[in-house]
């Protein structure tokens, strides 16, 4: 469908265009009554929108030149007035609707009942920081990203949203580079891109109404992911803003997926607890921060007792079951700090920053207590633990030296009948 505009303002002109654009309307634009006229002598218009203040005419007179040259046309008058009762006056029977030009609500209903359709946009779905102090425009956007079925929060300058962005989360910022106060669209871009957290990687599309390319590649350079030049067109804002919002729930998918690899290359599949793969890589972390804080650190080796024979003798299946248990009682006894580890087989290790070898050692007597209170699905099994100690107050600042103590520690235990602590408490 083909329409006409007909307003004096630039401003307007420009909005509604837009708008109409979100409908499949292609519109013609022009200033005056006569320009209005003179227009329809060569094109067939199923849509005019038209002004009730023109610079030589007023709209309902428009109106009526108009449906005497072009009978099927939908015209539609756009007034400043406010009041109903003055606008329902307006209605003639050379006027089809008339509308507020401020009621987006009510200007949208009478385009999708004209179009036979509903506003075309692109679905999608999150949170959008929208930055715009022109509200006319913000109004029509808004309109557009809740037709989408985005959430949206709007504020009119720098400061509100810098403020905004740091308490909340968003999937895009969308912002124009002209902005009222000290500071503009694109302090907005250089505080978000400063940020230390994983909030400097959302999405920005920055708008402008200035189109020169230096404008374009300031707002890029510093950290804006695309840029749109004022006045929008509807269709070209939706298809935008979906693929920044789509890209980034994408981005977010990938991210979750390379911890859930890490978690699985760093867990043991079994129990849950780290793996000797973390186990390499936390420790060198722990005993450089022992050397430059001069705190303890202390191992615990955790050796379970005849479980070789419980696996011959009542099947792996309760195997299994005791070791699930054992590293039950080993996470729930662990500091946020601590590291708790299967070694393999049936062997365990924490490892306890800031904590030293007389802490460790009645630490390693607690769990050893609960393990020997464990009940598993079989009456015959009995459940206990061989533990060695060793810490950095033994002078040693090695792993494999302080891993090598208490393995040896956990063996004098074992050796001795099992379910003991070496060195003694």
């Amino acid at each position: 469908m083909k329409a006409l505009i007909v307003d004096s303002s630039k401003t307007y002109r420009a909005l509604l265009k837009e708008f109409l654009y979100g409908y499949s309307i292609i519109p013609e634009e022009v200033t005056s009554g006569a320009e209005a006229l003179k227009a329809c002598e060569s094109n067939d218009f199923g849509l005019v929108c038209v002004s009730m203040q023109l610079s030589d005419m007023l709209g309902v007179e428009l109106a009526h030149q108009l449906k005497s040259r072009q009978s099927n046309a939908f015209i539609i008058i756009l007034s400043s007035e406010t009041e109903q009762g003055k606008l329902d006056k307006m209605h003639t029977a050379d006027i089809n609707a008339v509308c507020q030009k401020m009621d987006i609500t009510e200007l949208k209903k009478t385009l999708a009942h004209i179009s036979e359709g509903e506003l075309v946009v692109c679905e999608s779905s999150g949170h959008v920081l929208y930055v715009e102090d022109h509200l006319t425009l913000a109004n029509m956007t808004m309109e557009i990203l809740a037709q989408m079925g985005l959430t949206v929060e709007h504020f009119t300058s720098a400061d509100e949203s810098i403020e905004a962005f740091a308490n909340n989360h968003y999937d895009l910022v969308l912002l124009d580079i002209i902005l009222p106060g000290d500071r503009d669209g694109i302090d907005v871009i250089q505080a978000i891109r400063a940020r230390s957290d994983e909030k400097k990687s959302i999405p920005i599309l920055a708008i402008s109404s200035i189109s020169n390319s230096y404008e374009r590649i300031r707002a890029l350079k510093v950290g804006a992911n695309d840029f749109i030049t004022k006045p929008v067109l509807q269709a070209e804002l939706a298809v935008r803003v979906k693929n920044l919002i789509d890209t980034r729930h994408l981005y977010q998918q990938v991210i979750l997926q390379k911890k859930e690899l890490e978690k699985i290359a760093m867990t043991d599949q079994l129990t849950g607890l780290f793996n000797r793969y973390y186990l390499h890589l936390a420790i060198r972390k722990s005993l450089s921060q022992v050397k430059r804080h001069a705190h303890p650190l202390s191992l615990i080796m955790i050796d379970l007792d005849k479980f070789k024979y419980i696996n011959d003798n009542f099947g792996h299946e309760q195997g299994d079951d005791v070791l699930l248990k054992v590293a039950g009682v080993l996470q729930k006894n662990c500091r946020l700090e601590d590291t708790a580890v299967r070694l393999g087989g049936d062997e365990f290790l924490l490892v306890l920053p800031n904590c030293s070898k007389q802490e460790a050692i009645q630490k390693a007597e607690m769990i050893r207590a609960l393990i020997k209170q464990l009940n598993v699905n079989h009456d015959e099994v009995n459940i206990s633990g061989s533990f060695g100690v060793s810490s950095t107050e033994q002078d040693v600042f090695d792993y494999k030296a302080l891993f090598n103590l208490a393995d040896k520690a956990a063996y004098q235990a074992k050796s001795s009948g099992g379910n003991a602590v070496r060195p003694k408490p």
